[in-house]
């Protein structure tokens, strides 16, 4: 009796599970041969975006992005030309140029995957192109400030740590140097250090050059070539200035106490002789004077 009973309840299960499946199949047996109908343009336009979209990867993969080498080494010039000719482009155009072009070709080739992947090609490899170029000017740039800076670091330092505590009239005559006055000064007085080191027993007589030539380097500094006639003649000979002559010696004459005072210094620190160090200490103290220092219109 319990068995009929159960039997008898799978079998409503049954019906009901049959009653409600009926309806849905022959809803469905209805309505899909309208989704079969739109199925396949639905179907084909999603491939057809997708094969847009993909044109532009493909491209993109068939660069050799992991290659060695500068971007403009990957391609010969023949390669580059075809690329600014597959755009309709000169080499020399710009990034707006060609982005309008791309953009211009692709709307023309829309139904032409082949060209379609030329067009994406090249515009990759010329936008790259064009970009790397833009950041090489750019890394130019930087690296060229950071020499600017780094040469013009010395005067920074001069100006924010030194030349506070030297006098007004000292430091109007404190200039850096030229190249060619460098030129000059580091000719002369490094003849003279040479000079000294090779025959010691004359190194007096060589610092006394290297003085008369210090003073002579920072009095005629900047100061202008006389005026001369059409056979050569001077003109007009000025009068010297007493102040800066008098300037001139006296940076001269600290110069060499200072060189003095520092070989003094190293011989008394190393137990060494004077003499080794008198000529090269007091011909580095004249360099540094005569390159940085000057007296025309100073005392004006």
């Amino acid at each position: 009796m319990r068995l009929s009973r159960s039997m008898a309840q799978r079998a409503c299960l049954a019906r009901a599970v049959f009653l409600l499946c009926v309806p849905g199949l022959c809803a469905w047996s209805f309505l899909s041969p309208v989704v079969s109908k739109k199925a396949p343009r639905f179907c084909g336009a999603e491939k057809a975006v997708d094969a847009r979209r993909s044109t532009a990867l493909r491209a993109s993969l068939s660069l050799p992005w992991r290659s060695q080498g500068a971007l403009t080494d990957r391609l010969s010039d023949r390669e580059w030309l075809r690329m600014y000719r597959t755009l309709g482009l000169p080499e020399d155009a710009s990034r707006a140029q060609v982005t309008k072009a791309a953009s211009r070709l692709r709307r023309k080739y829309n139904d032409d995957e082949d060209a379609l992947q030329r067009v994406e090609n090249a515009n990759l490899w010329i936008m790259t192109r064009l970009l790397s170029e833009k950041e090489e000017a750019l890394r130019s740039k930087q690296a060229a400030n950071r020499l600017r800076e780094l040469g013009d670091s010395p005067r920074r330092l001069f100006q924010k740590y030194v030349a506070g505590y030297i006098p007004p009239g000292v430091r109007q005559m404190i200039e850096p140097p030229t190249a060619s006055h460098f030129k000059w000064a580091s000719g002369l007085l490094g003849t003279f250090t040479l000079m000294g080191l090779c025959v010691p027993t004359q190194a007096t007589n060589f610092i006394g050059l290297a003085a008369a030539s210090a003073m002579g380097l920072v009095y005629q500094r900047n100061r202008p070539e006389p005026v001369k006639d059409d056979m050569g003649n001077v003109g007009a000979i000025q009068k010297p200035n007493v102040k800066e002559m008098a300037a001139s010696i006296s940076v001269v004459v600290c110069g060499t106490l200072m060189g003095a005072g520092l070989s003094l210094l190293m011989s008394a620190v190393l137990n060494t002789d004077f003499q080794v160090y008198f000529c090269p200490a007091t011909c580095f103290i004249l360099w540094l004077f005569s390159l940085f220092f000057k007296v025309y219109q100073c005392f004006e």
